[in-house]
């Protein structure tokens, strides 16, 4: 579920932003998953400052929050370094989660982690700069391909993802509606596996079918993987919502 005011996390966002408030200086948080960027934004605004976000590159979805009083931070100052990870393409092909899998795997705090994100050389790491050496030193193979991992000055090129885009009706922007549109799911199979705490909206589990979801919203699906809102194309004739969906994996 999504965190409280009373979350520990939450807390510590505060806190942050306070600080930045009363020393009239710019304070980072480590990397945020949607649900606490919201948090994020709150905090900065119920503490009189200003608030960005920045992943390592356009579209990142876990970002490092910058509170500030005034002048923004440039990027190159936020607290987060991009990791290259290249293997031997002759002898392997590995995928997003083989690769987060061998981050995660280090046994890191995953506030400590950012976006993995797949490149045309290989992929790339974001991650805090405490934890940088341990990656560099600790990590030499994803899955049974050995890698070869450096810091990197600028991040390249990252590929899109991979999936499919399609169109679908609903007859409500609920998440239940949603789940049964893009996985092609009678709406009570969606209310059980909602009930069961098998989805996420925007990273944060969701128990409630007739939660609203908006353009641009993730759905994360234990065993089935993730579904993007891509846009929303307004009503049909028959009073019908159509929406654009994406729908992550390989196809």
């Amino acid at each position: 579920m999504r965190p409280g005011e009373d979350d520990l996390s939450v807390k510590r966002l505060r806190e942050l932003a306070l600080r930045a408030s009363h020393r009239e200086e710019t304070c980072f948080t480590r990397f945020l998953d949607p649900a606490l960027e919201d948090a994020a934004l709150r905090a900065a605004a119920q503490s009189g400052v200003r608030a960005m976000l920045w992943g390592g590159y356009e579209d990142a979805e876990r970002r490092v929050c910058a509170f500030y009083p005034d002048a923004p931070p440039e990027r190159d100052q936020y607290p987060l370094c991009c990791i290259g990870v290249r293997w031997n393409e002759k002898f392997a092909s590995p995928g997003h989660r083989d690769v987060l899998g061998a981050v995660m795997g280090l046994g890191l705090d995953r506030e400590c982690v950012g976006d993995v994100a797949m490149c045309r050389e290989g992929a790339c790491v974001f991650v805090h700069p405490d934890v940088t050496a341990y990656v560099l030193s600790a990590m030499d193979s994803v899955g049974r391909a050995g890698v070869r991992l450096e810091c990197l000055d600028r991040c390249p090129e990252i590929l899109q993802p991979q999936g499919e885009e399609f169109r679908v009706t609903v007859s409500a922007m609920r998440m239940d509606a949603i789940l049964a549109a893009g996985y092609r799911l009678s709406r009570a199979e969606a209310q059980r596996m909602i009930s069961a705490g098998l989805v996420k909206h925007n990273h944060a589990e969701e128990l409630r079918g007739d939660c609203r979801v908006e353009q641009g919203d993730l759905l994360s699906v234990r065993g089935m993987g993730r579904l993007k809102i891509v846009c929303l194309e307004g009503e049909t004739k028959k009073g019908r919502l159509g929406i654009t969906l994406f729908r992550y994996g390989r196809k």
